[in-house]
């Protein structure tokens, strides 16, 4: 049996649209065992128990790239990432499928072919990125070939998610969202992003807080969250740095410095907004990861 642990991930970090991403200390698990035929799969909702799973298209995708013919399977999920919340769950099924069918089948592909290979599954690299690497990466797409570089992150930084009891889908999230964009709009977040990622190295809050103004995607974003918008401005007078959408939303994402601020945080949330849980979560360093059982 192989198994293959894949971190959670946050995208865009606000303004870094489809470029940004950084995992984080949450895990999905996919466990792996060959069979004489036919596919079992435990561990996922009913409706995912079937050869549409996104785990195990992942799976077939990179036999299929090397021309391997699969056998039957046994696949076991068990993830902490929740489902359509913008913590990069499908990210976590399509690196977990292509790393098991690289292990188990023993492709030979390495970090970077897994990166490649997700990203033309996923369609953008944000998040495909630190799902395999770990990390906070910067990324872009090239002549319909994805790249990423590490960048640093202040040890300073202490992170908080907010992630509603509701799910918002990728799709409508980016449906939301207008055609075109202003060339001064453009302008104004290309500066931002260069700014941001010198203010997430230096651990400035200030800095942190003047680079996080979005005018590309998140207000329209916002509008589908139910209290959303109040929550984030809520967050940032109680003291992070930033508060911006994981990803597409729904979950919110705290980067703070200021010691006190979970406990004010706190039972404002529980009166006011107790559709939305607190989570304490890391920086994670490390990307998808292998993880043998004997047998």
């Amino acid at each position: 049996m192989i198994t293959i642990r894949v971190p959670a991930t946050t995208a865009n970090l606000g303004l870094g649209f489809d470029c940004l991403g950084m995992a984080l200390n949450c895990y999905a698990r996919f466990s792996f065992e060959k069979t004489a035929q036919g596919l079992h799969i435990t561990g996922s909702d009913p409706e995912f128990l079937n050869q549409d799973n996104l785990v195990y298209q992942a799976f077939l995708a990179a036999l299929k790239q090397h021309g391997v013919q699969p056998q039957g399977l046994l696949l076991h999920i068990d993830s902490d990432i929740p489902p359509a919340r913008g913590l990069g769950s499908s990210a976590a099924c399509v690196a977990g499928g292509i790393q098991g069918a690289n292990e188990l089948y023993q492709l030979g592909m390495s970090s970077q072919d897994v990166f490649e290979l997700a990203c033309a599954l996923e369609g953008h690299p944000d998040n495909a990125a630190p799902a395999v690497f770990g990390g906070l990466q910067v990324s872009m797409m090239e002549g319909g070939r994805p790249y990423r570089l590490p960048s640093p992150l202040h040890p300073a930084w202490q992170v908080l998610a907010l992630i509603p009891d509701f799910s918002l889908k990728t799709a409508a999230a980016r449906a939301a969202l207008p055609a075109l964009v202003s060339l001064k709009d453009a302008c104004y977040n290309l500066s931002h992003t260069a700014f941001l990622l010198k203010a997430l190295e230096n651990g400035e809050p200030t800095h942190l807080r003047l680079a996080c103004q979005d005018r590309l995607h998140q207000d329209a974003r916002f509008a589908l969250i139910p209290g959303g918008a109040a929550l984030k401005t809520l967050a940032e007078d109680m003291g992070a740095a930033a508060c911006w959408l994981s990803g597409a939303g729904p979950a919110l994402m705290c980067l703070y410095q200021d010691i006190s601020f979970k406990a004010r945080l706190r039972p404002l949330i529980a009166q006011d907004y107790p559709q939305f849980t607190i989570t304490p979560l890391a920086l994670c360093g490390m990307g998808a990861a292998v993880e043998r059982t004997p047998t």
